[in-house]
C-alpha cells in the first residue's frame, strides 16, 4: 500500500474504533508550506513525507491519546518550531563541550602525553576531534548515527516529555528515514523504519492486529487510542 492508502486505513480505523482520538487530526498542511520546507531542504523532502502532510497536519496536543505508536504527529509549523528550538539548545550545549575541550587540548598534561605518544608511534598521531562538530554530522550519511541533534532532522512527532520521531533528511541510501531521539540520549539507535510510509505501514498493522510497535500495545479507552508498554521478554 503506498502512503495515502496506509492513511486512510488508520483514519477508518480511528473512525471506528478510537473517534475520540480521531478528532484531533488537523486538516491537510497549506501546499505552500509544504512546498516552502521541501524547497528548504538541501535535497528536497522523500515523497512520502511530502503525501503525508498534504493528507494531513499533524495532530492537536490532547488527552485523547497519540495516533502513532507512543507519538502525536506534529503539525509542520510546530515541527519548525521544535526543530529549530534544538539546533539552539545544541549549539550552546556544543560550544560549551568545544570550550572545554580546547582548555584540555592546551593542558601541560595533554601535551605531554601526546609527545610521549608520537615519540613511541611510527605513524603520525591523528588531531582529536572537537565533540561538537555539526558540519561533519551533516556530510555523513542518512542513517548514521550523528549524536547530537543536526539541521537535517526534522521532528515529525512527539510523546510530550522531550522525545520524539524524526526524519533523517541527509542524503545516502537511507535519506527520508524515520528514528527516535532522546532528550538524553540523541539519536540514540539506528533508524528504525526506512520511510515514513513504513512507519504508517507498521502503525496500521498494530492498530488492526493488537501487534505491538515501538515496545507498546494499542488499545481504546472511552473512545481514545491508548498506547501501553510491553515489557520486551
Amino acid at each position: 500500500m503506498g502512503t495515502q492508502e496506509l492513511w486512510t486505513g488508520i483514519v477508518n480505523w480511528l473512525n471506528i474504533n478510537a473517534p475520540v482520538t480521531a478528532k484531533t487530526i488537523r486538516a491537510p498542511a497549506p501546499d505552500p508550506l509544504v512546498r516552502s520546507f521541501e524547497q528548504a531542504a538541501p535535497i528536497g523532502w522523500p515523497g512520502d513525507l511530502s503525501t503525508m502532510y498534504r493528507l494531513f497536519d499533524g495532530a492537536e496536543p490532547s488527552t485523547a491519546g497519540y495516533i502513532l505508536p507512543g507519538y502525536r504527529p506534529l503539525p509542520l509549523e510546530e515541527a519548525e518550531k521544535v526543530r529549530q528550538m534544538m539546533l539552539s539548545i545544541e549549539a550552546e550545549l556544543g560550544a560549551d563541550s568545544n570550550a572545554e575541550f580546547e582548555r584540555r587540548k592546551s593542558s601541560p598534561i595533554y601535551r605531554n602525553l601526546r609527545a610521549v605518544g608520537e615519540a613511541h608511534s611510527s605513524v603520525p598521531v591523528p588531531e582529536p576531534h572537537k565533540p561538537y562538530d555539526p558540519a561533519g554530522a551533516e556530510a555523513d550519511e542518512a542513517g548514521t548515527r550523528a549524536w547530537m541533534f543536526i539541521s537535517s532532522f526534522l521532528p515529525i512527532a512527539d510523546d510530550n516529555a522531550g522525545d520524539f520521531l524524526f526524519v533523517d533528511l541527509r542524503a545516502g541510501r537511507q535519506h527520508g528515514c524515520v528514528s527516535e531521539y532522546f532528550k538524553g540520549e540523541a539519536d540514540w539507535r539506528p533508524a528504525i523504519w526506512p520511510s515514513v510510509e513504513e512507519l504508517l505501514d507498521e502503525t496500521l498493522t498494530s492498530l488492526r492486529t493488537g501487534r505491538p510497535s515501538l515496545s507498546v500495545r494499542p488499545s481504546v479507552i472511552d473512545g481514545s487510542l491508548n498506547w501501553k508498554f510491553v515489557r520486551e521478554r
